[in-house]
């Protein structure tokens, strides 16, 4: 259903595995990236608006409570939060010329959604997610 992120490493090698997110990212997190990755794909479908752009920040939400705060993985979620932001400038925004803004809204945010990606490899579980006893 959903689009992927990535193209085929340079010696041609999908570097996701199965699930779809990169090894080194923990399952929780990956669980997330996929659920974020299909919903920016919907975001900027027809059907696409505020309960889409919700539902990103809340995916984003518990991202962070499930990670220790550093600093890369702050900009990186702050990077996807402006670029969801501006998808969705594009998506909600009177029907018009706004949708030629589409597609390269929904670029930008699949890049921020994949350096997140990125820093979320080898991330440390939060106090929170350690006390929740959340599976690493």
């Amino acid at each position: 259903m959903g689009v992927a992120l990535h193209g085929p490493e340079r010696d041609g090698r999908d570097r996701r595995d199965g699930d779809g997110v990169s090894r080194g990212v923990p399952e929780p997190l990956a669980d997330l990236i996929v659920a974020m990755e299909r919903t920016l794909v919907a975001l900027a479908g027809e059907g696409g608006g505020r309960n889409e752009l919700h539902a990103l920040r809340n995916y984003l939400s518990d991202l962070c409570v499930l990670t220790q705060e550093t600093p890369t993985i702050r900009r990186a979620v702050d990077r996807l939060v402006f670029a969801g932001d501006r998808l969705g400038e594009a998506v909600i925004a009177p029907r018009g010329h706004e949708r030629r803004w589409r597609s390269p809204r929904l670029n930008k945010a699949r890049q921020a959604l994949t350096s997140l990606e990125r820093t979320l490899a080898g991330a440390r579980p939060s106090r929170i997610a350690v006390r929740l006893d959340r599976d690493w």
